[in-house]
């Protein structure tokens, strides 16, 4: 009976350990992807459009949300040309403007077409995951290659 309990015990506290490690695998991986993102941010040379407006915020729109609150805490406190940040989380047929910056999560690749289309002629960054999203217009795509993140660039839809 004790040789029993102990292997459940052990068994179990495997178990534990392997889906703990799991959990912050993933979300060390999101937490790259919100730097990434913020730095995307940053980086980038906004035309005068896509941040003008006095007391505006610079959003940053998710369709879709795996970071677990870690874009949140990238972002909390952080000003950029004069504007703090803020995360703004969007569903479908929500309207794009003021958007600078769209990120698609996996879970909303299926939209990643119609939302690349709707950003099309706006001074807005679009970001995706999906194996298609650079081909359908989309700018930047996060790549995971041997558990490191990268990103590819879309020249042409830059």
């Amino acid at each position: 009976m004790n040789r029993s309990f102990g292997l459940a015990t052990v068994t179990a506290s495997c178990l534990y350990i392997i889906l703990v490690n799991a959990c912050l695998a993933a979300s060390t991986e999101y937490e790259v992807k919100a730097t990434f993102l913020y730095n995307f941010a940053k980086f980038v040379d906004w035309p005068a459009q896509a941040v003008s407006g006095s007391g505006s915020v610079f959003s940053i729109c998710l369709a879709g949300d795996p970071f677990e609150g870690a874009f949140d805490r990238v972002i909390q406190g952080e000003i950029l040309d004069g504007k703090p940040l803020m995360a703004r989380r969007i569903a479908a047929g929500d309207d794009l403007q003021g958007c600078q910056i769209i990120y698609v999560a996996p879970s909303e690749a299926f939209r990643s077409r119609d939302i690349i289309n709707a950003a099309a002629n706006a001074p807005i960054l679009t970001v995706g995951e999906a194996d298609d999203f650079i081909d359908d217009g989309g700018i930047v795509r996060f790549v995971k290659t041997a558990g490191r993140i990268h990103f590819q660039i879309n020249p042409d839809a830059a």
